[in-house]
């Protein structure tokens, strides 16, 4: 368990100073967790596929027909079909079962409840600031608009991933699957994966970012230990 410091200054008990250590190595417990799951993460397919690779989208056209227009412009009919080379569903499946784990509410490792150790009075500062910027920064990605335009306009990438998830893999959405199988069959899927893919990617930075700041944090208590403050006006 952490040291703890300043157990007299603060008029406490040995025995509360032990609950507040006790309470504080349980919370090491999860993040030490939450660290292990990134760490299964990154020894995924898909991690060390697009560490440093793009996905590479092939499109064709398929049955194009030439309409010729005012003076020498002309326009190109045809059915697209598009795919991201060297697709791997298998690596995709795989992710999403630990991304479903780090952003599921209902769950011990998701960054919302990781969120709830970093609030707790006990945090460094500077850890639970750098790990907001980060969370925020995650967040910010999927409220921005995708490149993938419809005839409605441009949705955000966190429909579409969503609709990736809940209604493509998991079916768990009977609107999201009618959206996604739409999607399937227009010839734009190539582009849609390359959108997700690319959000996944971020997400991956973020989750090793957040095991690296855990880690320090977790070193620099051990060795340094917690020190308690009596609080103002008490």
């Amino acid at each position: 368990m952490p040291k703890i410091h300043g157990i007299e200054a603060a008029g406490l008990t040995k025995a509360e100073a032990n609950q507040i250590a006790t309470a504080v190595e349980r919370d090491f417990d999860l993040l030490r967790a939450f660290c292990r799951r990134v760490d299964r993460l990154e020894q995924s397919g898909f991690s060390k596929r697009f560490e440093t690779d793009v996905p590479n989208v092939i499109a064709k056209m398929n049955e194009p027909s030439f309409q010729r227009e005012e003076g020498l412009r002309f326009s190109i009919v045809a059915r697209v079909e598009s795919w991201v080379e060297d697709f791997s569903q298998d690596e995709i499946d795989a992710f999403v079962l630990s991304y479903r784990v780090f952003t599921q509410d209902n769950d011990r490792l998701s960054i919302r409840n990781l969120s709830k150790i970093f609030a707790k009075d006990w945090m460094y500062p500077n850890a639970r600031e750098c790990f907001d910027d980060a969370r925020a920064q995650l967040n910010g990605h999927l409220d921005r608009a995708s490149t993938i335009t419809f005839p409605e306009g441009r949705i955000s990438v966190r429909a579409l991933v969503d609709t990736i998830i809940y209604g493509g893999l998991a079916h768990s959405n009977e609107e999201k699957s009618k959206i996604f199988d739409s999607w399937e069959h227009s010839g734009i899927m190539g582009f849609i994966w390359a959108e997700f893919m690319a959000y996944a990617r971020e997400v991956v930075d973020t989750l090793k970012y957040m095991r690296g700041l855990i880690l320090d944090l977790v070193a620099a208590i051990d060795e340094h230990g917690l020190t308690v403050s009596v609080a103002e006006g008490e």
